[in-house]
């Protein structure tokens, strides 16, 4: 038997140290479950493990930022669905409820739109992880008023009443005729615009004459004025036929015809025994006709357009006020002040309202998101619902009823968006890129199944393998450590 020699016995140890070391790592895999404990000992897999963390690592961010937008278009979504039925009911509401006040000066569909004026304010109110919804890019000023100075003003600022009331104070002129004047001289008739150029009131837009012995000229002129000179008696039957242009775009019609009655009924000139009395009896009934006209649908189409002055402003604009006071004889509108006046949005205008906030969801990709409460349509529900709830009537008379029904037909044209987009329009847009979101995130899902995948089989150790070696280890380290323990008994008296 031959002796172990110095060299013998270091290199037994250091087969030993190694065999530990090697346990030591197989501990380490079944513990952690990972192959190595940094990327060098990866060998040449160590620049795919890098490359497809920094790939899971970007798609991470990608996805988070895809939950985010998707939480926020679906809240948007259900807001403005909301907002949507609103609409609906409000214009099937206005149209079909007869005109019977039910606290003295309003309908139960005016009084039912003052709810839903508050409501859809606090919609686009909407505040989601410190975030309004619909103000645009600028996410931390709460976007639209309160409803009471949106209506009522604040602070010396003028609110939709007040713009409601100066309008009509200007539309329908300190006499109540429209901004129309009405003069006879010897047979003839003149009516006429009271000042050019200037936006209020009724402006004459045409005029056409069945009448016999009259004869009628214009709309001319500046200020346009209309001439009926009556030259004889026309007969019973004949007609005379006025269009008036309204403030809000729409027009009217007056019509007066002959009759041989006295007094006539509404809309009918008495003819008289000749040319002057006959015009005397004209002029009265179309003074009548025009004052009537001017507190029915001139009232109406006025609160029309000053609800429309309050609301609609773009960037860098502003709500229209007449320049006064005096309100009756003003000619122009000027841009309100916020010293002045109540600006009903306050959120970000940069841009075309509208899929304002960004979103990167993918390498060298964006997608545009969510709803502005600027938007025309999300603008005239609001509009609609501010403009029932901000009129009041006086009393119930034929007047009250016939101006009441002008208005709730222009809401109701309002709230049909014809030719243009409507609030559904609004939530089918969102639905679209949350169908795009959607999709992009499953791509990324998958993806990120295939590069964990891949990664597990590169970094991950198997149980089951590692669990043998270190019982085949443990006993070759077992063994050693026996040799070792025997070898370092061993003498020259024992081996003698």
């Amino acid at each position: 038997m031959q002796v172990s020699t110095l060299s013998q016995s270091m290199a037994l140890r250091s087969s030993i140290n190694a065999m530990r070391a090697q346990f030591d790592d197989l501990q380490r895999q079944l513990a952690t479950g990972l192959k190595a404990d940094s990327y060098a000992k990866l060998g040449t897999d160590r620049n795919m493990v890098l490359s497809l963390s920094h790939q899971l690592s970007q798609l991470q961010t990608y996805t988070r930022t895809i939950s985010q937008a998707q939480m926020r278009i679906e809240v948007s979504s259900d807001a403005l669905t909301r907002v949507a039925d609103i609409a609906s009911s409000m214009k099937t509401t206005s149209l079909t409820t007869g005109f019977e006040l039910v606290n003295g000066k309003q309908t139960s569909a005016q009084v039912t739109a003052a709810m839903q004026f508050d409501e859809i304010i606090n919609l686009l109110n909407l505040n989601i992880e410190d975030r309004y919804l619909f103000g645009g890019r600028d996410t931390q000023t709460q976007p639209v008023a309160v409803p009471d100075a949106m209506m009522n003003g604040v602070d010396d600022k003028a609110g939709l009443k007040q713009f409601i009331d100066e309008r009509a104070q200007a539309d329908l002129g300190v006499d109540g005729r429209g901004r129309l004047e009405l003069d006879l001289t010897g047979n003839a008739v003149t009516l006429s615009e009271d000042a050019a150029p200037s936006v209020f009131g009724f402006k004459l837009a045409d005029a056409a004459s069945t009448l016999s012995n009259a004869t009628v000229t214009g709309p001319a002129g500046l200020p346009a004025e209309i001439e009926v000179d009556f030259t004889g008696v026309p007969q019973a039957g004949e007609k005379l036929t006025l269009d008036l242009a309204l403030p809000d775009g729409t027009t009217t019609r007056v019509t007066l015809t002959a009759t041989e009655a006295n007094p006539p009924a509404a809309g009918q000139f008495t003819i008289g025994a000749d040319a002057t009395a006959t015009a005397t009896n004209f002029q009265a009934a179309l003074d009548a006709a025009i004052q009537s006209e001017a507190r029915t649908t001139l009232t109406a189409a006025s609160a029309v357009e000053a609800a429309n002055n309050f609301f609609d402003y773009a960037n860098g604009g502003a709500p229209q006020r007449v320049d006064g006071p005096p309100f009756g004889t003003a000619t122009a509108l000027r841009d309100a002040t916020d010293a002045d006046t109540v600006f009903w949005y306050r959120g970000d205008q940069t841009g075309v309202a509208g899929n304002n906030m960004i979103a990167k969801i993918d390498d060298g990709r964006q997608v545009a998101y969510g709803a502005r409460a600027d938007q025309e349509a999300i603008r005239d529900t609001l509009k609609a619902a501010a403009l029932l709830t901000a009129v009041e009537y006086a009393d119930d008379g034929q007047e009250a009823n016939a101006s009441y029904k002008a208005l709730t037909k222009r809401v109701g044209t309002t709230l049909n968006f014809e030719g243009k987009p409507s609030v559904e329009s609004i939530v089918t847009g969102l639905g679209l890129t949350a169908a795009t979101l959607a999709n992009t995130q499953d791509r990324h899902d998958n993806m990120m199944s295939v590069a964990n995948g891949i990664l597990g089989d590169i970094q991950n150790a198997d149980a089951y393998e590692v669990g043998v070696k270190l019982t085949t280890l443990q006993t070759q380290l077992e063994a050693s450590y026996q040799v070792t323990a025997m070898l370092s008994r061993m003498s020259l008296v024992n081996y003698l």
